[in-house]
């Protein structure tokens, strides 16, 4: 059987340097990752792309779209296979700039697309991240953060209801909404997308101790899945916590605040 399989992690890179050691042990850790191709969010700026290079050195082949300050949409992809027509497509409803969400804004938050071939099946990637919602408010689609999810959801399902149907497509990334909103629903009603760990409660954001974790300890970063037309799939699915086991403190081994989402693909 032929197999792909993926690591979806928000890094929590924070711009004006503040990741810089930080970024630099978590890409130590993902370069012993077996996954094909790794999906990263939160890169915020520039500096960060050659250290990123350097410290996966087993990812051959990198994807990203440079903007003034960061890369677009914070958004890098790297693959120990070939990554092909590589695309960044911003979203339309990028929220405001004058907001809590002046940093979402500035990124250009969008969809970075890569195409591979593994043993001649076509495998779409999409890597995204979506506009925080600062309120914690995914019940009321009338809400200043959830119309910005809204439109940005429609956006996405529309370019995943544009790929060939032939292709093995995988969105992931950071959704800043959990399973059973509004928002979950409508992308997976409006799509062919299954989430493999629809039943699975576990976490994917790690709260700091200021944030209540009853409200904030929620899985909002998901690995979605599009089968392709006429072939027998197998999906697995897992939330990895990604830690350096080379310190003594728990603080010390902190590199990110949040988990990351595995994916193992197995067709004939």
């Amino acid at each position: 059987m032929a197999e792909f399989s993926l690591l979806s992690l928000n890094t929590f890179g924070l711009p004006l340097f503040l990741g810089l050691g930080r970024l630099a042990r978590l890409m130590r850790q993902l370069n012993r990752s077996p996954a094909q191709v790794l999906c990263l969010q939160e890169i915020q700026q520039n500096a960060y792309l050659p250290l990123l290079v350097r410290g996966l050195p087993a990812y051959k082949h990198h994807a990203y779209e440079r903007n003034r300050f960061a890369p677009k949409g914070g958004l890098y992809t790297a693959g120990r296979v070939m990554l092909q027509q590589t695309q960044f497509v911003a979203y339309q409803n990028r929220g405001r700039m004058v907001s809590l969400g002046v940093g979402d804004w500035a990124l250009n938050k969008g969809v970075l697309l890569s195409h591979t071939d593994i043993s001649g099946q076509r495998v779409i990637v999409m890597n995204t991240h979506l506009h925080a919602n600062y309120a914690g408010n995914w019940s009321d689609p009338a809400h200043v953060y959830a119309k910005i999810q809204r439109d940005q959801v429609s956006h996405l399902a529309e370019m995943v209801n544009a790929q060939p149907r032939d292709a093995l497509v995988i969105v992931c990334g950071d959704f800043n909404f959990p399973r059973g909103t509004f928002l979950y629903d409508e992308l997976l009603n409006a799509t062919n997308l299954l989430d493999p760990l629809a039943q699975d409660p576990r976490p994917t954001y790690r709260p700091f101790r200021l944030l209540p974790a009853r409200k904030w300890s929620l899985p909002i970063d998901f690995g979605m899945v599009r089968l392709p037309q006429s072939k027998h799939v197998e999906v697995h699915a897992d939330v990895k916590h990604i830690q350096d086991p080379t310190r003594a403190l728990p603080h010390q081994r902190f590199l990110t605040d949040h988990n990351a989402l595995t994916l193992h693909i197995k067709w004939n």
